[in-house]
């Protein structure tokens, strides 16, 4: 059985199980896609960014993979997935940069294996 992580944000705490549900685990989180004149970094504000890839499972009507999740302020989130302020080339690069980054600190923090996620990317 995978130890629950207690999860703070909003002044809420949950648990949750990192392996069923390692999105959730974004909340309370930094900022990490960092979109330049956009982010405020507010902590309060962080949800989980799903990834627009198709080869991350994302489809009409279809999230990706919630393993394919990054921590994103709403404004980076907003830019992500309908801002016109970035193409479409420079949005994949803030995913990537910042999976890059979560993955290796997610698994660290709450066991959720990093590799599937980078492997994706590539």
């Amino acid at each position: 059985m995978t130890a629950l992580a207690l999860i703070t944000a909003n002044g809420k705490t949950i648990r949750v199980n990192p392996l069923l549900h390692p999105d959730q685990l974004c909340y309370g989180q930094e900022c990490y896609l960092r979109m330049p004149r956009v982010c405020r970094n507010l902590a309060d504000t962080v949800v989980p960014c799903h990834s627009n890839q198709l080869r991350h499972g994302k489809g009409k009507g279809l999230k990706a993979d919630d393993t394919m999740t990054v921590p994103g302020c709403f404004w980076c989130h907003f830019q992500l997935d309908q801002g016109s302020m970035f193409t479409y080339a420079q949005k994949l690069y803030f995913f990537d940069r910042a999976m890059w980054r979560w993955a290796p600190f997610r698994q660290v923090m709450y066991g959720v294996p990093a590799l599937p996620s980078l492997e994706a990317l590539e």
